[in-house]
């Protein structure tokens, strides 16, 4: 039998190794790594990008996410971004997203969502040098 910790944080650094490698490709600086504090204190999202609040779902069964894994993201997101990715046994991992993601036109309200591949929202994330190569992060920026 599986542990379903085990599994869940493996499915984490398979997420945050996929989000790094399309960091580095873009040759941003910015790098994920699992937020270790979800286990102490309540609330917290599994992997923190800058603007993006991550909640991770790995389960063997199943073709479509639960609300309350939603739910689950929405309370730890604060004013970041809310993502919820999920993936079932041999299947690929789905994104979940706020309409907003893609279209700042649209109101700011979570509850109207969008689904995509993971692929499909990392080629859709906002690159705006000033976002994704902050000083903080960028240690060629400092004089």
């Amino acid at each position: 039998m599986v542990d379903s910790r085990q599994k869940g944080a493996r499915f984490e650094n398979d997420v945050c190794k996929r989000i790094n490698d399309f960091m580095v490709a873009r040759g941003s600086p910015v790098r994920v790594r699992r937020n270790l504090e979800q286990y102490q204190i309540s609330s917290q999202c599994d992997i923190e990008l800058p603007g993006f609040a991550i909640e991770c779902k790995a389960y063997k069964d199943g073709c479509w996410y639960q609300n309350a894994w939603w739910d689950q993201v929405l309370e730890s997101c604060g004013e970041k971004i809310p993502v919820l990715i999920w993936k079932f046994n041999n299947k690929p991992p789905r994104v979940v997203v706020p309409t907003y993601f893609l279209n700042d036109s649209f109101a700011k309200n979570n509850s109207r969502t969008v689904v995509m591949s993971l692929d499909e929202w990392l080629n859709n994330i906002d690159m705006d040098p000033e976002f994704y190569f902050p000083q903080q992060f960028c240690a060629a920026c400092e004089d």
